[in-house]
């Protein structure tokens, strides 16, 4: 079957899928229609979190190693084995998200992915990517602690994990794609090459994740996230990012990778400040920064692995502004004086913007390679 030819071809659009009926889900329970989980915010937290990332994250790895190693993708049969234990995962999580048995299924999807991850490239002798797997092993550590330990405690090590991977994925792909793309139309004038401003900022960035699982929203955390903020946004003005604007798939890059610096600029506030909530700071990463950037990722891999043009068109670039405006009116809403109709309207537009993507996934992920 095609649909089982690439990891791609089934995680990225159901992924989407997933994300965009379970907002819609959470919102029915926080408006109180329904109420038949004992604690529907801690369901949101984790499905957003390790429900939707872990999927979207399996789907581009398994997709861009067969490139850093030169070895054979993973084979279908894996492919629908690996598929299969991550949706059971979300329907259990969601019929009896107390359960013994489905945190069992559900926590044993990302150690399997790192080993598979970590059995490529030490076949390939790929070292500059071990910290790939050490990354995934460290984010099914938290979903563990967050089911089984201390759920603030996980949430916020998920997050962090989180926060640093997106610095790293968006780091390689936004200046690297957009000098491609310069080069191509003859500028001479190119995103800047990986050098002290990008390893400062990543640096900060590590810094202040690991400062923000040790001490929390400490006065410590809030300075490095203070620094962080300012060396994301110098390293995000280097890469040229309004000579793309005419490019989608590109400008798109940069726009999720903006969330980055807002995101640590407000971690840095609700440490220092009352005028920021942590919720706020899990939106701007999670809805903001996690769901633009692995959207991106996951159509420009779609399109160029699948044979077509790496080429945005109207309806991508609608669904795309959804996502960014459904994360800015959720991270907002705190700071109104009634914040729910916020939530409501954030959320239509952020999971309108999956199940956008995902009727513009499905039908290639279903064909076969131009």
């Amino acid at each position: 079957m095609t649909i089982l030819s690439g990891a791609y071809r089934l995680f990225f659009p159901f992924a989407a899928l997933f994300a965009g009926t379970a907002v819609p889900i959470w919102l029915i329970y926080y408006s109180g229609v329904v109420d038949r989980m004992e604690n529907p915010l801690l369901w949101h937290q984790h499905e957003m979190l390790w429900g939707y990332l872990p999927a979207a994250l399996a789907g581009f790895l398994f997709t861009a190693i067969p490139n850093w190693t030169n070895r054979p993708p993973l084979g279908p049969k894996m492919v629908a084995a690996l598929f299969a234990l991550w949706a059971s995962g979300r329907i259990m999580m969601f019929t009896a998200p107390e359960g013994d048995l489905s945190h069992t299924v559900t926590l044993a999807f990302l150690p399997i992915v790192a080993l598979l991850v970590l059995r490529e490239l030490i076949a390939a002798r790929n070292r500059r990517n071990y910290v790939v797997g050490a990354v995934v092993l460290a984010l099914g550590l938290s979903q563990a602690i967050f089911l089984m330990s201390d759920a603030a405690l996980g949430l916020t090590m998920g997050f962090a994990l989180a926060f640093v991977l997106m610095v790293q994925i968006g780091g390689r792909v936004t200046p690297a794609f957009s000098r491609n793309w310069l080069k191509k139309r003859g500028e001479t004038q190119l995103p800047a090459q990986f050098g002290t401003i990008d390893q400062i900022a990543i640096g900060l960035s590590v810094a202040m994740a690991a400062c923000w699982v040790v001490f929390g929203a400490h006065v410590v955390t809030g300075a490095l996230a203070a620094v962080a903020a300012i060396a994301l946004a110098v390293r995000l003005s280097r890469w040229r990012g309004f000579a793309v604007v005419s490019e989608p798939l590109l400008f798109a890059q940069h726009a999720g990778y903006a969330w980055l610096p807002i995101s640590a600029a407000l971690l840095a506030l609700a440490s220092l400040t009352d005028l920021v909530s942590i919720g706020q700071v899990y939106h701007a990463i999670g809805a903001g920064a996690i769901g633009s950037i692995t959207m991106i990722v996951m159509l420009r891999a779609l399109l160029g692995h699948s044979g077509r043009p790496i080429v945005g068109t109207r309806f991508d670039r609608l669904y795309l502004n959804f996502i960014h405006i459904g994360a800015a009116l959720r991270v907002t809403a705190d700071w109104s004086s009634d914040p729910s109709h916020f939530y409501t309207l954030g959320g239509i537009f952020w999971s309108l913007g999956m199940i956008m993507f995902f009727t513009r996934a499905f039908p290639i992920a279903i064909a076969p390679r131009v």
